[in-house]
């Protein structure tokens, strides 16, 4: 009985070999700019103190005159707010009057264009009468009767 050395040291090798793929851990990456250069470093941000409320009194300026009773509240005169115009009305165009397709005789949903009578017949079966339908001649709007 032959043992082959490749058949034996080959589970061996794949044991090493699985065991040496364990994760590494890699220094953060430093951050980079639109340019692929070394960005700005921020700095770690304090927490917020909460401001103490202000009961309206603000020590004086130096320099200002406080004995002539003159306080914050009459330096600072409230500007109104203007109110918008009214909006006329919106003004109603005249809508010019939509002419009706003239039916063919003997062809049930068929009309002839009343901008292009001449030109061919309009298939419009299908459509609803009082139904607004573009003319395939003219590119205008018509009804179908």
């Amino acid at each position: 009985m032959k043992i082959r050395l490749p058949a034996l040291l080959a589970p061996l090798l794949v044991a090493a070999l699985v065991a040496a793929c364990t994760p590494e851990e890699k220094p953060a990456p430093t951050p980079r700019n639109r340019y692929g250069f070394g960005g700005t470093q921020t700095l770690p941000q304090a927490p917020a103190q909460p401001q103490p409320a202000t009961t309206g009194t603000l020590p004086p300026l130096s320099g200002t005159d406080t004995s002539a009773g003159v306080t914050d509240s009459t330096l600072v005169t409230p500007v109104a707010t203007p109110t918008p115009a009214p909006t006329p009305p919106p003004v109603s165009l005249p809508t010019p009057e939509i002419s009706y397709g003239i039916p063919v005789p003997g062809k049930p949903g068929f009309v002839t264009s009343p901008h292009a009578p001449s030109a061919g017949f309009v298939d419009v079966r299908g459509f609803p009468p009082g139904t607004e339908v573009k003319d395939p001649y003219t590119g205008r709007i018509f009804l179908v009767p």
